[in-house]
């Protein structure tokens, strides 16, 4: 017989634990560690844009395929608490004067979904023709008159894949992408400490030279950063 090795008290600790796991990166000692910074009203607010590499490197999650990605930092001022939201937070191409704003993990992985539902990947493989021809036959190519009888003949044959069997495309693999993405994404809601984790904004990626400008609304005021 089996023996439950983890007191029933301690597997309840576990799972709590595992539940409350930090979310997001590791901020930085100070917003102005981040190529962006700015303050207001003793908030500093600190954001890097991740390169396609970078974005390549820290998810395995396609983003690229569909989004900018930020890490964003905020910085709390000394004993007051900050409610930190999505909603405050947007992104704007130089030269545009609409705005995109930060999308949750939830909306990402449906986004990704739905492409790979509808995406069909074109397949080439080998095809082999078998026939049967009835009395001398006339071969152009080789000026020659062959007999009749069975014959083969060989080419590729190109076929369309079904909608939804592509990877990313089940319920299970959205699920993936969405935890991970919540458990890299900067975490909502009030607090004293310094946060900081990753933002997804759903822009199609252009050239490395774009430049774009972080929004973040806080108190009725605007905090503007200049990426690149």
């Amino acid at each position: 017989m089996k023996r439950n090795l983890w007191p029933p008290g301690i597997a309840v600790l576990f799972f709590v634990f595992a539940w409350a796991a930090p979310k997001g990166t590791v901020p930085r000692s100070s917003a102005s560690q981040y190529p962006a910074h700015a303050q207001q009203g003793g908030v500093m607010v600190g954001a890097k844009l991740l390169s396609h590499t970078e974005v390549r490197q820290t998810f395995v999650s396609d983003l690229n395929h569909c989004c900018i990605v930020l890490e964003l930092a905020v910085f709390p001022p000394s004993g007051k608490s900050v409610a930190v939201s999505l909603n405050d937070i947007s992104l704007r191409s130089a030269g545009r004067d609409t705005s995109t704003k930060a999308s949750s993990a939830t909306v990402v992985a449906t986004t990704l979904q739905k492409h790979a539902r509808e995406e069909r990947d074109i397949t080439v493989s080998p095809a082999t023709t078998i026939g049967y021809e009835s009395g001398p036959v006339y071969d152009p190519a080789r000026g020659t008159v062959r007999g009749g009888g069975v014959y083969t003949g060989a080419g590729v044959g190109v076929g369309v894949g079904q909608r939804g069997d592509q990877p990313g495309a089940s319920d299970k693999d959205r699920d993936v992408v969405e935890t991970e993405l919540s458990e890299k994404g900067l975490a909502e809601g009030p607090t004293t400490s310094p946060v900081a984790g990753y933002v997804y904004f759903q822009i199609s990626p252009k050239s490395k030279k774009a430049v774009y400008q972080l929004q973040y609304t806080l108190n009725g005021g605007r905090m503007n950063l200049q990426l690149q």
